[in-house]
């Protein structure tokens, strides 16, 4: 018979010990921390690409619909008995987007219960992915809340200023004032009636749409800014009058301790998500991206006043608003010559 093998005293299972398994942890944490930069960056990149590709086909439509009517689409036209559409609902043909402009009663303005179901009639090249209201909807500020608003957050660039305003047409009704080109500088303007042949600037110097950072306002002043479809200045006006993002880093406790300036002009500013700056598309049909440290001109203190040194109010004889006269010499930064069809600045590409 055979013996049976002895046991082995003391013999240990093998196994982690709880050190062991602490370091295996840190490691890991270590490299998740040295990776979610990379993977938060690739995915940013993406979400950035996403919003060029949108900015272009909006520019591209732009010059299509300008080649189509001899004339950029306006950034708002009166319909009775006030206001109508901004620029996005005239490009919707040039965007895939027919169904959405044969639904439109042009002959009424936004407001009527006509033209309820565009309000929450979006589509994919109004949002630009980093933006974390992209895709979201809010009630309808004009109308039964049980309708539901779209938001863009692309918005066209009328130049340095916003000149605006209304004279009462032939039959009573207000229309755009026809001295505004004059005073509105830039291709995208209330109105309209810009053509290429009037870029002087050249299309590859001068801006049409840009980023309105619509997610960095409060959720309660969302609902009424940036609204797709709606030709209030506060929806499809950009201006250069401040440098890109200005309205995210603005802080001047001395002058302004309730912010006063941002409840003025930040629906105005260029603002946006991605970091560093905001992309912007051109005459050309390029995409650029435009950084926050861009050349502008200086605004001084307060600022709540808009007024770039050298420059003063333009008066307009019936209280419209033509924006700013500027001085002989005073400084006019790049930011504000990109944003100028016929300023005749000289620019370069390593300017900006």
């Amino acid at each position: 018979m055979s013996t049976p093998c002895p046991r082995t005293a003391g013999r240990r299972r093998p196994g982690f010990t709880l050190i062991e398994l602490l370091v295996v942890i840190a490691i890991i944490a270590v490299l998740i921390a040295l990776l979610l930069p990379a993977v938060q960056s690739a995915r940013e990149a993406a979400r950035r690409a996403q919003c060029t590709n949108n900015l272009k086909q909006i520019g591209l439509a732009a010059a299509n619909y300008e080649a189509a009517t001899s004339s950029y689409p306006p950034a708002m036209l009166f319909t009775f008995p006030s206001i109508g559409f901004q620029s996005m609902v005239h490009l919707c043909p040039y965007l895939e987007q027919g169904a959405i402009y044969n639904a439109t009663n042009f002959s009424l303005a936004y407001f009527f219960p006509a033209n309820y179901t565009i309000a929450g009639t979006g589509f994919s090249t109004l949002f630009c992915p980093s933006d974390p209201s992209a895709f979201a909807t809010n009630p309808l500020q004009y109308g039964p809340p049980t309708y539901m608003q779209f938001h863009s957050h692309y918005s066209g660039v009328v130049g340095p200023w916003n000149a605006w305003g209304a004279v009462a047409g032939p039959t009573g009704l207000p229309i755009t004032d026809p001295a505004l080109p004059t005073y509105a500088k830039g291709t995208i303007i209330a109105g309209g009636n810009i053509r290429v042949s009037s870029v002087t600037d050249g299309t590859s110097n001068t801006m049409m749409y840009t980023e309105n950072g619509h997610g960095v306002f409060t959720q309660s002043s969302q609902g009424y800014l940036h609204q797709w479809n709606v030709g209030q200045p506060t929806d499809w006006c950009l201006e250069t009058r401040f440098p890109p993002n200005w309205g995210r880093h603005y802080s001047d406790p001395a002058n302004d301790p309730s912010n006063t300036a941002l409840a003025q002009w930040a629906a105005y500013d260029a603002m946006s998500f991605h970091p560093g700056g905001v992309n912007a598309a051109f005459c050309d049909g390029s995409v650029r991206f435009l950084k926050d440290t861009i050349d502008s001109w200086t605004i001084p203190a307060p600022q709540i006043n808009g007024l770039p040194t050298g420059t003063s109010r333009a008066s307009a004889p019936g209280g419209e608003d033509y924006g700013l006269t500027v001085a002989t010499g005073a400084k006019v930064g790049v930011y504000q010559a990109l944003s100028t069809r016929a300023g005749g600045e000289v620019l370069s590409a390593d300017q900006y």
